[in-house]
């Protein structure tokens, strides 16, 4: 079982590495590691040497975290060491990208002009399916939590916390109502905060070209969609997963069970396939924020939002005060980021992140 988890940290350190590689080839032009320095200069010869230097640095760190992760697993055959390799990785390549970033800087340039309107305003319109996985997540976490309170008292003094990848329980601790009510409490928490996301990301602000506007609205609308429409799938599925794992979880303490069902483990299964499946078509197909659909636009300037530096901080945070949008593109990396100078925006991120913080610490603490 170790020497499994191991190999699957492993694929999973290779893949990251992957993305991180092949991120300078799908970026939007004009954007240099969090930097807006204009499309010509994206191009250029030092913009090159940059994204050299950040591709060799990738492969010499992937290499070596990937090492140090065997010789550790190697030396004290547990699955905490390989488990630990991909956060040694991440770590590298925060480094890395504050290395390059601060090397782009240099070569930033002044904002262009005020954003272009809209054009059209059926882009603006927002997916209906985030609405309808909302109302399926309600339900599913409602149901769970009513399953698990019915069958409160019937349970033992002692329930299964923790399922191996097997599916059968490793973990037991003294019945309590946060040891029972953990998994569909967190059943309802991303059954409802997961479809507002996609919500949110389905009216997410908007950085197009200027001139050829048209094209590159177009672009992002496209991409917006389906970011929306991969958020929403996923939210089912994480949803099922959990409503399946809580059910399951009863099941098992009550003895009418012996590990977790098949459906809970399929659902488990699908959603890091999905995840890897979905990420491997957007680069392919949509680049970062559309960028491979506004090729036609590429020549033309980034406006507002994306090009402007003086509201992004490292490149990854963007504050704006003036700026009503909840959900902006990021600069690096893929999707979407919140405006942290969006008393809102900061509303629902720190409500999303202190709920389930909430929950995981009274459960340990109750536990």
């Amino acid at each position: 079982m170790d020497t499994t988890i191991f190999i699957f940290t492993f694929v999973e350190a290779l893949f990251i590495a992957g993305l991180f590689l092949l991120y300078p080839r799908i970026a939007r032009r004009g954007l240099l590691f969090g930097v807006y320095v204009g499309e010509e200069q994206s191009g250029g010869e030092q913009a090159r040497q940059i994204t050299r230097g950040w591709q060799t640095g990738v492969i010499l760190w992937t290499f070596l975290s990937v090492g140090i992760g065997l010789g550790l697993f190697v030396r004290y055959r547990t699955p905490f060491t390989a488990v630990g390799a991909p956060f040694l990785l991440l770590g590298g390549y925060v480094v890395l990208y504050l290395r390059a970033y601060f090397q782009a800087r240099a070569l930033g340039v002044q904002s262009p002009s005020a954003g272009v309107a809209m054009l059209d305003r059926e882009a603006d319109a927002p997916s209906v399916w985030p609405l309808i996985v909302l109302a399926f997540g309600m339900i599913a976490g409602t149901f769970a939590i009513a399953y698990a309170a019915m069958h409160y008292h019937e349970l033992p003094e002692r329930v299964p916390t923790h399922f191996g990848i097997s599916g059968r329980p490793d973990a037991w601790r003294p019945k309590s109502f946060w040891t029972v009510m953990l998994l569909p409490l967190f059943t309802l928490v991303m059954g409802a905060g997961l479809p507002v996301m996609a919500y949110l990301v389905a009216r997410a602000k908007r950085a197009v070209r200027y001139p050829q506007t048209h094209i590159s609205a177009e672009a992002q609308r496209r991409f917006r969609q389906a970011m929306t429409r991969f958020l929403s799938c996923i939210a089912v599925v994480v949803t099922g997963m959990l409503l399946m794992m809580s059910i399951d979880s009863v099941r098992v303490g009550l003895g009418r069970a012996e590990r977790l069902s098949p459906a809970s483990m399929a659902l488990g299964i699908g959603v890091a396939v999905l995840g890897v499946v979905c990420a491997i078509y957007f680069i392919f197909r949509y680049g970062q924020g559309g960028a491979r659909l506004e090729r036609a636009a590429g020549n033309a300037p980034l406006t507002d939002g994306l090009a402007d530096n003086r509201h992004w901080v490292l490149g990854a945070f963007y504050v704006n005060r003036d700026d009503p949008s909840i959900f902006v593109e990021k600069r690096f990396g893929f999707g979407y980021t919140i405006n942290f100078g969006n008393w809102k925006a900061v509303a629902l991120f720190v409500a999303f992140l202190g709920t389930i913080l909430v929950i995981t610490v009274a459960a340990l603490l109750k536990s």
